[in-house]
């Protein structure tokens, strides 16, 4: 991923999260909640036309929140796959 980093170029401007999931959709948040920040791991083709993989940040999403929000989705993601395991 170091190709695709969050970071913007320099020069690069942000662009409103739409431009650039663009015909992608997401479940909504719940009733009541407000987006503040966001990761965004994409799957994407590349310019010579291979899948890989990048990722993108809002403004203030600090490294120690994306680590730890990450460590949580792992926790909560292997806890769920050795449940499925588990009942097979």
């Amino acid at each position: 991923m170091d190709s695709h980093s969050g970071a913007p170029a320099e020069g690069e401007q942000r662009v409103p999260v739409e431009q650039v999931l663009n015909g992608l959709e997401v479940h909504p948040l719940e009733q009541g909640e407000t987006a503040l920040e966001a990761f965004v791991l994409l799957k994407v083709l590349d310019r010579d036309g291979d899948v890989t993989w990048s990722y993108r940040t809002t403004n203030r999403l600090s490294r120690e929140e994306l680590l730890g929000a990450l460590i949580v989705q792992v926790d909560v993601l292997r806890k769920s796959l050795r449940d499925e395991w588990d009942d097979d």
